[in-house]
């Protein structure tokens, strides 16, 4: 009889428990280490899909297939925990001025737009297909389930007692068919995946509470996200560093678009984990066969963890292939 486990998963952040939900889902065995990080991008993460992003409003790659894995995924979730995680909202961006109206009037021309837009006046674009996932309470209802189940433990991760054998894995005398590497911008220090370069970008996230009230995510430079009656998520600064630089910037950005006196509640901070071309990582390492990775998510880990555990679970599994895209041969070529 093989005693040994499926899937030892390294780092419970979005990514890490994406593919821990997968393997359940997929009746197989996993473990989840987790050192829980204070700074991990997950933990400030405002949770929100957006399928029009960026300052040049681009449609996100992938977008329908990312969107319709990520409805699929997170409601399978929902009906396991019983818990509601998921909230559609439409998105209100309000227009800066009429050269802003012209060039969303450019863009409405196409299709891959057209599909996305609710509705569109002098004062700006509402857009659909779009929400939030409430990734604190993902995680640690998660967190949770497994932990009762025996399969989460909070430990960090040391590689030097990770023991490669002939076709598994030994790791604190336990034996793991696989290694899933969920580790966002801590892989740079634990440099398994040596060959690929992964970027930190920092930024903050914050709590407020104000008397505005607004059902609708609204997108100025900022997101404004309502999650209950007067109290808002809001996020998030951009910085090319690891340096938590606080919520002043985000503070003084929300009061230029709320006008009514704000109380900040709580201010969170997280590192992303970024590629070159922004595109998540995920495949196999190049000499350590069954070592693989799920990596840089950026900003978009609520809609591209999904997909990108599915297209992993299925590459073991299946042999089905990895998108090129995100394939971590990309580094290779």
């Amino acid at each position: 009889m093989d005693n040994k486990i499926d899937y030892l998963i390294v780092g419970q952040g979005i990514s890490g428990t994406c593919f821990a939900w997968k393997s359940y889902i997929g009746k197989q065995t996993f473990k989840i280490i987790d050192k829980e990080n204070s700074f991990s991008a997950s933990k400030a993460s405002v949770g929100i899909y957006n399928p029009i992003t960026g300052r040049k409003f681009n449609v996100t790659w992938n977008v329908d297939k990312l969107f319709n894995e990520l409805k699929y995924f997170y409601t399978q979730v929902e009906k396991i925990l019983d818990e509601k995680l998921l909230f559609e909202k439409n998105i209100f961006r309000p227009f800066k001025d009429n050269s802003t109206i012209n060039d969303w009037n450019i863009r409405l021309a196409s299709k891959k737009y057209q599909k996305f837009c609710e509705k569109i006046n002098d004062d700006g674009i509402l857009t659909n297909t779009s929400g939030y996932l409430d990734v604190k309470k993902f995680l640690l209802s998660s967190k949770k389930y497994f932990d009762k189940l025996g399969r989460y433990k909070r430990e960090n991760f040391d590689k030097n007692k990770l023991k490669i054998k002939e076709n598994y894995f030994s790791y604190k005398n336990e034996e793991f068919k696989y290694v899933i590497m969920c580790t966002g911008i801590s892989e740079k220090k634990i440099n398994l995946f040596g060959g690929i370069k992964l970027n930190g970008v920092s930024g903050n996230s914050i709590i407020i509470q104000s008397k505005m009230e607004n059902k609708n995510i609204i997108n100025k430079g900022i997101n404004i996200l309502p999650i209950k009656k007067y109290v808002y998520h809001i996020g998030s600064t951009y910085y090319h560093n690891v340096i938590d630089e606080g919520p002043d910037e985000l503070v003084n950005k929300t009061k230029n678009l709320i006008k009514d006196d704000i109380s900040l509640i709580d201010s969170r901070f997280g590192i992303r984990s970024t590629s070159k071309d922004r595109r998540p990582i995920v495949g196999e390492h190049n000499k350590i066969k069954n070592l693989f990775i799920i990596n840089a998510m950026g900003s978009k880990g609520v809609s591209q963890a999904p997909y990108c555990s599915e297209k992993l679970f299925n590459y073991i599994n299946e042999d089905k292939n990895i998108d090129k895209e995100i394939n971590i041969d990309r580094y290779r070529s």
